[in-house]
Parts: structure tokens; sequence; C-alpha cells
């Protein structure tokens, strides 16, 4: 009987600890993310872009490290290039107060982006395009600064998650996206078969 209660108090434990490891991940921000299959020949990547210090280029410099991607300036030998075009932030008054000052402003994050293999194109440009609105205070000027900064660095963080899984998506790596004819469709000689055509929105 002691053997057995002893038993249990060793299950219980381990499943405490569990919970409380899985407490810790989520407290501390971690989410389990579904891997990346990028093609094989993006294995090293020059990243080009007009603004290689910038923000979103070192947040997708990282993102590609994490994922075994080996991101490497133009002039160096690489199998793939990720082609950045310069973001556009865009800010207009939504909404003006009863004394007529801005009450409510909605920021735009536009950019565009392809990815090439040699000479060629095989994905796009693809345009990822994020918009987010936030409230004006006038009493708090500086707060409001320090909130319109804090929502770009958000908006470029989620635009570096979009490019990461529109290059591993089925487009980017080659992959027949268009759903085979069912059984029952009609063929035979009169049918024309598929021609294969370009790969990626820009298709």
């Amino acid at each position: 009987m002691r053997h057995r209660s002893f038993g249990h108090r060793v299950r219980f434990g381990r499943w405490a600890l569990l919970a409380l490891a899985s407490i810790s991940l989520v407290a501390c921000g971690f989410a389990l993310m579904p891997p990346f299959h990028f093609p094989p020949w993006m294995k090293t990547t020059a990243l080009v872009t007009p603004n290689p210090n910038g923000r979103l280029a070192r947040l997708l410099r990282e993102s590609l490290a994490r994922e075994g991607i080996r991101v490497v300036r133009p002039s160096l030998p690489h199998g793939a290039s990720l082609v950045i075009f310069a973001p556009e932030i865009l800010s207009r008054v939504l909404a003006v107060n009863g004394q007529g000052e801005p009450a409510e402003y909605l920021v735009s994050y536009h950019v565009h982006f392809r990815l090439e293999r040699g000479t060629r194109t095989v994905f796009g440009p693809s345009a990822i395009r994020l918009r987010q609105t936030y409230f004006y205070l006038p009493l708090a000027p500086l707060a409001m600064t320090s909130e319109s900064y804090n929502l770009t660095r958000t908006l470029e963080r989620k635009a570096a998650r979009l490019i990461l899984y529109r290059l591993a998506s089925p487009e980017a790596r080659g992959l027949a996206t268009h759903p085979a004819p069912a059984p029952h469709e009609p063929g035979g000689a009169g049918a024309h078969p598929a021609r294969p055509g370009k790969t990626g929105p820009g298709a």
C-alpha cells in the first residue's frame, strides 16, 4: 500500500513539474511554431536590401539563421538571393476630437520582396501589407511618440515572420499547389493536358 502511494506521489510530482515548465515557457513568451521547410538551395542566401543595417534586415538575418540558413553579403557565393525593396511606413489621421485635433491614427507598413535563384526569379515579387491603429493623447505627446515607435517595431517583426512563411510556402519551393482533377471529371481524347505555369503570386 505504501509502495502504491509512493508511486502516485512520484507520478503527481512529474506532472506538476511538466505543468510548471509549460507555465514558465508561456510566461517567457515562448510558443511552439511549426518548422519551416525552405528549398535546399536556400542553405546560403544573400540578403539584398537598400538598408542592410535596418531593423527589418536584422530581423530577417536573425530569423533565417535560427532556421539554419546562412545569410551572406551579395558579393559572396550563395545559392539564393532574397531581395527586399525599401519598406514604406505611412501614417494618416482617422479621426479628430471636438477641438479638431487628431484623435486616432492609422499606421501602414508595406514591403515588397522576391526570391531569386541565380538570374531567375522563383517567387514574387510579393507584398506584405500591415495596418494598425492607435489613439492620440494630446496631454501625453512623449507617450504617443513611444507608442508609435513600438507599433512600428511590432509591424516589422510581423513582416519578417510573414516573409519567412512565404519563403517556406509550396509556391516558393516550386511545388504544385493546384488540386488534381477528381476521378469523376470528364477526360478522354478530347481533354487537353494542363501545361505547367510559373510559380509564385505573380503567375
